[in-house]
C-alpha cells in the first residue's frame, strides 16, 4: 500500500472539526467530520477516531474471516458512538456533539467497510465507484420514494440520519470487497463531494498521474478552488 492523507481547514471555516488516523502496518483508516458548536465537532470526531482505533488495533490481527473482522468494526464504531455520547452527556459546551465516520481495513488482499453518515468512501479502478450511501434525510427521501432528488429540498441533504454519538439509534453500513494491484481506495469528508462532483473527482483521479501525495493535493486544491465552504479532508490508499 502506499498511502496520503490531507486536512485543511477550507476557505470559510475558522477551525477544523474533521479528524484523520491513518494506522498502515494496521491497515487502519479513519475519517470523521464532526459537528456541534464550542468546537464540539472536533472533539467528536477525535473521541470517534482514537476510541475505533484504540479497539481495532487489540484486535484485528486476530479475527480472520470476513464476518469477524465486519463484526469487529461495526463493535468498533458502537464504541465510538457510546463514548461520543457519554462525554457529551459530561459537559454542558458538548451537549448534541455527533460525528460522520468511515472505517476502512485492508486486510488478506480485501477492503471492509463501515460508515455512519455522509462523509464517503469510493474506489477508483479506472472509473470512480461511490462505496457508501449518505445518510441523510434527503437520501432517505428518494430512496424510499416519497421525493425525486430534484423535489428535495436543499438543506434535507445536510440532516443526518446516521451519526456517531447522537440520540439516533446507530446502525452502521458494512461491507467488503476484494482488491486488485492498482486500486486506489478514496476516503473523504463532504468538504470533497459538496465542492465536486462524482465526475469531477473521476476526472482529477484520470488525468493526475503524479504521485499519491500530488493527487490529495489535487483534489483538496479544486475544492478550495471552488469555494472551500467546509473543511476538507480525505485519505487516499493505492493498492
Amino acid at each position: 500500500m502506499i498511502v496520503a492523507s490531507k486536512t485543511d481547514t477550507g476557505k470559510v471555516r475558522t477551525n477544523n472539526e474533521d479528524s484523520i488516523l491513518v494506522d498502515q502496518e494496521r491497515g487502519i483508516f479513519l475519517l470523521a467530520d464532526g459537528m456541534g458548536g464550542h468546537n464540539a465537532g472536533e472533539v467528536a470526531s477525535k473521541l470517534a477516531v482514537d476510541t475505533v482505533h484504540d479497539y481495532l488495533k487489540v484486535i484485528i490481527g486476530a479475527v480472520e474471516s470476513d464476518e469477524e473482522i465486519l463484526h469487529a468494526l461495526n463493535a468498533a464504531v458502537m464504541k465510538a458512538h457510546e463514548a461520543v455520547k457519554e462525554k457529551a452527556a459530561s459537559d454542558i459546551n458538548l451537549r448534541g456533539m455527533g460525528t460522520t465516520l468511515v472505517v476502512l481495513v485492508v486486510k488478506n488482499k480485501k477492503a471492509y467497510l463501515c460508515h455512519a453518515g455522509d462523509s464517503r468512501a469510493y474506489l477508483f479502478r479506472g472509473k470512480l465507484k461511490r462505496l457508501t450511501k449518505d445518510h441523510t434525510v434527503g437520501d432517505s427521501y428518494v430512496e424510499k420514494g416519497y421525493m425525486t432528488r430534484e423535489q428535495v429540498p436543499p438543506q434535507q441533504w445536510h440532516m443526518l440520519t446516521q451519526a456517531v454519538g447522537t440520540d439516533n439509534d446507530l446502525a452502521p453500513d458494512k461491507k467488503t470487497f476484494g482488491l486488485k494491484p492498482g486500486d486506489i481506495l478514496l476516503l473523504c469528508s463532504d468538504g470533497l463531494t459538496n465542492m465536486l462532483t462524482d465526475d469531477e473527482i473521476a476526472a482529477i483521479f484520470k488525468n493526475d498521474n503524479s504521485s499519491i501525495n500530488e493527487l490529495a493535493d489535487s483534489l483538496v486544491a479544486e475544492a478550495n478552488n471552488r469555494g472551500g465552504r467546509d473543511n476538507i479532508s480525505l485519505i487516499l490508499v493505492a493498492i
